[in-house]
């Protein structure tokens, strides 16, 4: 599973490293296309707020996209640095706070509110996991539900959600996405503390 997904990562950034030359896009600082995918992500989460999710899994994408975009345009134009990096991953908080806002807001007199938080700390603590490890030295850290794949399943359910409430009027396409990130982002942050334990630091 680790290596397919590796591999699948791999190929990925490989075709977005011919896109972003294609589009010129290298002519653009890595920093201000990190900003332009900060405020889609914003826009993301107010459409959640306002219970329009079409229109929040279409902007959640393209702010996806971009935040992919940034990294490669920083290696292929030698301006990857440190405090890009963190300026990037602070970001990365910022409009996934803002995410989960806007649906503890949407659900919030129905049971699916507290879904909604268990995935919000779920989807913190994979993050704050790997970090905590990667500062003890423990670098092998595996999992599912890190971000891309929080935010690509939350994007494209998001989407799906409007037809199918639309047709069948039902949201269960937007509830079972996060209960299935609620599960599996505590299951992997789980596991990663766990993993840390079996190297024996204490």
């Amino acid at each position: 599973m680790s290596g397919q997904r590796d591999q699948f990562i791999k190929d990925y950034y490989s075709r977005m490293e011919k896109l972003v030359i294609a589009i010129g896009l290298t002519r653009i600082s890595p920093n201000t296309i990190s900003a332009i995918a900060t405020v889609l992500g914003f826009f993301a989460a107010f459409f959640f707020f306002t219970n329009h999710t079409f229109a929040a899994g279409a902007f959640l994408l393209m702010s996806g996209l971009l935040d992919t975009m940034d990294g490669t345009v920083a290696r292929l134009t030698k301006r990857a640095s440190k405090f890009g990096a963190i300026i990037d991953s602070s970001l990365d908080r910022y409009v996934e706070f803002s995410l989960y806002l806007g649906m503890l807001n949407l659900y919030r007199d129905d049971w699916m509110f507290y879904i909604v938080y268990a995935a919000m700390v779920g989807s913190i603590m994979v993050s704050y996991a790997r970090a905590r490890a990667a500062s003890l030295g423990v670098n092998e850290i595996v999992g599912l539900m890190q971000r891309p794949e929080r935010l690509i399943l939350l994007a494209a359910a998001a989407i799906i959600n409007a037809p199918v409430h639309m047709w069948l009027n039902t949201d269960w396409t937007l509830r079972g996405t996060l209960l299935i990130i609620a599960i599996f982002s505590n299951t992997t942050a789980l596991r990663r503390i766990w993993i840390v334990k079996k190297t024996g630091i204490s």
